[in-house]
């Protein structure tokens, strides 16, 4: 009994502290970030902007694709809103002689605004497979989903699901997710949720994405300054670990 007590009350020994990923070196590239100001629910000024940038380039980012939502409900960006502020941006970035390549594509809603977008072209792609990064109701599965992604192939472009560990009803059934990938899909996950940021369904849903070997981008979906220390934390990540020693990711590619 006192021997069960003693290995019971015992100090467990911490973890092994993971290095921390070389960002310039193995991802490069954010693809998906909100950082262009007052358009969407990331920075509301030109210097919050600033603010984040630098501390995604002191994280080891050398290339940065700002995404705005566009969603019809919420966030009406066109892509001239979209690239005019991109312009702005760029110009306060020179000013400051702060030294990074940004670009902008954006993060549209699955909706039908998005299917008119695709049907007249109407959509700010990035890399040369041009991808189109979408986003999903967070509450709510959509029943569209599969006419929606072959409507999207077939107008030439390359869909990636943003976040899909953030979709519970995904993460509820987790072989939706090999279903999606059979049609085609590219699959972003956040920095984020590998930090615990989200909760734990959103780490289950990463870590069995990354096991199946199912996750081509990482993107941090940072909206404000504050979710920089989170970063890097998941920068130590154990599945981060993982998915970069995989040889999957694509990030560090999309500039080549």
């Amino acid at each position: 009994m006192r021997e069960f007590l003693y290995r019971f009350l015992k100090k467990k020994e911490p973890k092994e502290q993971l290095p921390l990923i070389d960002v310039s070196n193995v991802i490069k590239s954010d693809m998906h970030s909100h950082l262009l100001p007052e358009v969407d629910d990331g920075p509301k000024t030109l210097d919050e902007s600033i603010k984040m940038i630098e501390g995604l380039i002191a994280l080891g980012y050398t290339n940065l694709i700002c995404t705005p939502h566009v969603m019809h409900d919420f966030y009406r960006n066109s892509t001239n809103t979209i690239l005019n502020s991109l312009e702005v941006l760029k110009k306060e970035l020179i000013k400051r002689s702060i030294n990074i390549n940004i670009q902008a594509s954006a993060e549209y809603y699955f909706d039908e605004e998005l299917k008119n977008r695709v049907a007249s072209k109407d959509i700010l792609t990035f890399g040369k497979e041009k991808y189109l990064l979408f986003e999903l109701s967070y509450f709510n599965e959509h029943q569209g989903i599969f006419e929606g992604v072959s409507d999207i192939v077939q107008a030439g472009y390359t869909p990636v699901l943003a976040h899909p560990e953030r979709y519970p009803y995904y993460v509820m059934n987790l072989k939706q997710f090999d279903q999606l990938k059979g049609m085609g899909l590219k699959f972003q996950i956040n920095l984020l949720s590998l930090a615990g940021y989200y909760g734990d369904s959103a780490i289950h849903g990463a870590n069995y994405l990354i096991d199946r070997g199912f996750v081509e981008f990482v993107g941090t979906d940072i909206h404000r300054k504050s979710h920089l220390p989170v970063l890097r934390k998941a920068l130590r990540s154990e599945k981060l670990h993982q998915l970069v020693n995989s040889g999957n990711l694509l990030n560090n590619s999309l500039f080549d």
